[in-house]
């Protein structure tokens, strides 16, 4: 019988090293029981050390695979321009931030909303804690895996939403410009004569001041983050071979995959599309050099294995991605289609970058070197959006998706501009410069002037700077005097730059608010009825009857005589920027003619939702719900 072998930490370089001693601490504090059970946020910040160490060995390797022979340190175009970048970033996305007094409303809570409860569910306990991670990672759609590396530099400020969105600026942020400069840098190296120092700071140039990165980013999702493992599956791919199989790094490739997953779920669409691409691609490449048979059995050894260690673990994901009708649910967010999703791009980027984006693209079709990769990152950009818009269109960050694609055709674009003859070259790259620079000064939206145009890009980085913060905080006053610890208030307004959320989540201070007050349910085929109205001791309305979805009708029946009316009384108003919150009380318990009532108000939504409509209503009044 073979012995069991230990195997020898000391052996392995430093980085690895010290990753595998934090994993086995980790497993050793878990077995123990008593630091998991009184030291949860301990954990926080090993966990935080692991996910950032296992970052960097990732970022590493696909550095030493994509450019053998070469350090980071002695790559100076590259470290220049990624650090100046990268603060350049910082403090684009930081005066953004800081100047706007930013406060959230609508999607863009969410990821602050799972920061407090990963804080929240490690405070009480480390079992507790590590129960609410698992569950958030292997169920939710929305999922805690981005939260972990913006954790401890977060831990350590004021936890304001601010200071939340600066963090993963740092941690999100800067990572993922480094792996995509190290793929502008490897296209570069497909052009011959491109000059790295005039090229590399044109594409951390472009990096940082993109529009479509900043707006998310400035609105609390740190959603691009996922390209950080987007670029390295294009790098560790990138000689579109399979004809071995290197453990180290079918290992990368695996984690890379599994974490781009992880971050978010609408990032599978690209996954799906690129691998489909890619498996074909190094299949005519393995028939033409006739070792079909061989590569292909390499590819099911390697994506058999790597499909069951994702889907199994996270099968009940995956089970409600297959058993869920996201286009009936996205429904309030589809917008027409593939096509009508392709015209809306022209608006979101512009003419001009999507002209430059092309112009790369035709000029990588004509270099031998850069033709297949060309047609592969092409392919699975346009399957990815035609598989997303099946089920709703593309908002500011669902986007995304497609920044492989328009990136790849920018870092081509750079390079051939950079290889041209010098004067040219300064002359070009001095232009590419002033057009990043003035397509992010045109999102720079001043409050009460348009000037977009078609050809720059028409998302805005909106500088309205909130004063009605005072005004915001009489509300919430309101909450924290008048609502008790197991209370609630329903706050129903999603119109002028406010949502419950936007009171919810606007006093640090006093995070009660965001267990005490309710909001809008805006979206009829997600949300459904709100019977939060019902349980609440206070609602609050605005006069707006007239907004679609949910909100408006809730209005009008607290608003006008309707049988919903009949159980509130007035309190008190708020005056807001633009409107007036109206302040009621319940008075009395929902009886079947106020249910009947909302039944006949919202019968179209009933007619495809009645789950969450008038059987939500019906179980509401029965007392099971």
């Amino acid at each position: 019988m073979p012995k069991l072998r230990i195997p020898n930490l000391a052996a392995l370089p430093a980085g690895p090293r010290w990753l595998l001693r934090g994993v086995l601490l980790l497993c050793i504090i878990l077995a123990g029981g008593a630091v998991t059970a009184y030291g949860g946020m301990a954990l926080v910040v090993l966990l935080w050390a692991i996910c950032m160490g296992g970052l960097c060995l990732l970022l590493q390797f696909t550095w030493q695979t994509a450019f053998p022979g070469t350090r980071l340190r002695d790559d100076k175009p590259f470290l220049y321009s990624w650090l100046i970048g990268s603060a350049v970033g910082i403090a684009v996305m930081a005066a953004l931030i800081l100047y706007r007094r930013t406060v959230y409303n609508d999607d863009a809570i969410n990821y602050f909303a799972k920061q407090t409860l990963l804080f929240g569910s490690f405070s009480q306990s480390g079992f507790y804690g590590v129960h609410v991670l698992a569950e958030s990672l292997l169920t939710a759609d929305y999922k805690m895996f981005m939260n972990l590396f913006i954790s401890v530099p977060y831990l350590f400020t004021g936890r304001t939403i601010q200071a939340f969105m600066i963090c993963y600026a740092l941690t999100c942020f800067v990572p993922m410009w480094f792996a995509l400069l190290m793929l502008a840098r490897r296209l570069g190296q497909a052009v011959p004569g491109s000059r790295p120092a005039w090229y590399l700071p044109l594409a951390m140039a472009f990096l940082v001041l993109w529009p479509m990165f900043l707006w998310p980013a400035t609105h609390g999702m740190p959603d691009a983050f996922g390209l950080t493992f987007a670029a390295v599956i294009l790098l560790l791919c990138a000689d579109l071979r399979f004809d071995t199989l290197p453990p180290l790094r079918l290992a990368a490739l695996f984690a890379a995959t599994f974490a781009l997953i992880l971050t978010r779920r609408w990032y599978m669409f690209w996954i799906v599309a690129f691998y489909l691409f890619y498996a074909a691609a190094v299949l005519i490449g393995a028939a033409r050099r006739r070792c079909l048979g061989r590569t292909f059995a390499n590819l099911l050894r390697f994506g058999i294995p790597s499909v069951l260690c994702i889907v199994l673990p996270l099968a009940l994901t995956f089970r409600t991605i297959l058993t869920t009708d996201y286009a009936d649910i996205y429904g309030a967010y589809y917008g027409g289609g593939f096509l009508t999703n392709c015209a809306a791009q022209l608006c979101t980027q512009g003419v001009i970058w999507l002209a430059l984006c092309a112009a790369g693209l035709l000029i990588a079709l004509l270099r031998p070197a850069l033709r297949v990769p060309a047609l592969v990152t092409a392919g699975s950009g346009v399957l990815a959006m035609v598989l997303f818009t099946n089920t709703q269109s593309l908002g500011d960050h669902q986007s995304l998706i497609l920044a492989p694609l328009y990136l790849f055709g920018l870092f081509v674009l750079g390079a051939e501009l950079s290889a041209l003859r010098r004067p040219a070259a300064a002359g070009c790259t001095a232009a590419a410069i002033a057009f990043a620079v003035l397509n992010f000064g045109n999102a720079l939206r001043l409050p009460g002037l348009n000037c977009s145009t078609l050809l720059l890009s028409s998302e805005s980085l909106d500088l309205t700077r909130r004063t009605d913060l005072d005004q915001m905080k009489a509300v919430t006053d309101f909450v924290l005097e008048n609502c008790p610890e197991d209370g609630t208030v329903y706050i129903n307004v999603d119109s002028d730059g406010y949502s419950g959320t936007t009171f919810a989540y606007s006093d640090p201070a006093h995070p009660e608010l965001q267990s005490r007050i309710l909001w809008e349910s805006s979206v009829p085929s997600t949300h459904g009825f709100p019977t939060g109205i019902w349980s609440s001791a206070y609602v609050m309305v605005t006069d707006r009857t007239d907004e679609g979805g949910i909100v408006g009708p809730i209005n009008a029946a607290l608003r006008t005589d309707t049988p919903a009316a009949a159980h509130y009384t007035y309190v008190t108003e708020f005056p807001l920027n633009g409107l007036t919150l109206y302040c009621y009380q319940r008075t009395s318990p929902p009886d079947q003619a106020e249910a009947d009532y909302f039944k006949q108000v919202f019968a179209e939504y009933d007619a495809r939702w009645p789950e969450i409509f008038s059987q939500r209503m019906d179980a509401y009044l029965s007392g099971s719900e």
